[in-house]
C-alpha cells in the first residue's frame, strides 16, 4: 500500500508493509523520496520522524544533483571518445557513408546527419557485443565441457551483470 506525505516542502512516497518493523528513508537514483514504514505507523508519527531526517535528505538530494551535473551525456562531436573492450576510441564525423555508424578498429565514424546517435551506438554495441560474446562463449564452453542454452545481449538499463 502506497500514499504520499508532504514534509518540509518535499513529497515522500510512503510504502507500508506488514513485514516491516522500523522506519526507513530512501533517496533513489532519480531523486524520488521514499519512506518505508510498518503498516501501523500513523501519518503524524511518520511526519515527525521525517522532519528530524530532513538535513540528511537535503544532503542526499544535493549529492544526486551534483552527480547528475557531472554526468552529462555524450555530445557526438568529432574528437569525443567512446569505450570499446576496455579502450577508448575517438569519434570522427563524416558527411557521407553508407551506414550511420562504423568502427574501423581505430576510430568510430558517424555520419553527421545521424545525430543524435544514441540509438546507433546502442544498436552497434548490442550487435557487436553479441558476436563477441558468442565467440567467447564457444571458447569457454570447450574449456569447461558445458554449453549454455542461449546467449543474449540486451540493454538492461541499471541492472548490471544480469
Amino acid at each position: 500500500m502506497t500514499d504520499t506525505l508532504q514534509v518540509g516542502g518535499l513529497e515522500f512516497e510512503v510504502r507500508r508493509s506488514s513485514r516491516r518493523n522500523t522506519l526507513g528513508l530512501t533517496v533513489d537514483r532519480t531523486g524520488a523520496l521514499i519512506a518505508h514504514v510498518p503498516t501501523e505507523t500513523s501519518a503524524e508519527e511518520l511526519s515527525h520522524w521525517i522532519q528530524r531526517k530532513l538535513l540528511w535528505v537535503h544532503r542526499k538530494l544535493a549529492l544526486k544533483e551534483e552527480a547528475i551535473f557531472r554526468m552529462c551525456g555524450p555530445e557526438y562531436i568529432s574528437g569525443e571518445s567512446f569505450c570499446y573492450l576496455g579502450r577508448r576510441y575517438r569519434l570522427r564525423l563524416v558527411e557521407q557513408q553508407k551506414q550511420p555508424l562504423l568502427f574501423d578498429g581505430a576510430y568510430f565514424t558517424l555520419r553527421r546527419d545521424a545525430r543524435p546517435a544514441e540509438a546507433h551506438f546502442r544498436n552497434w554495441y548490442i550487435a557487436t557485443g553479441s558476436d563477441w560474446l558468442r565467440r567467447r562463449t564457444v571458447t569457454l564452453s570447450r574449456r569447461t565441457a558445458s554449453s549454455p542454452k542461449r546467449v543474449d545481449v540486451r540493454d538492461l538499463g541499471f541492472r548490471w551483470g544480469s
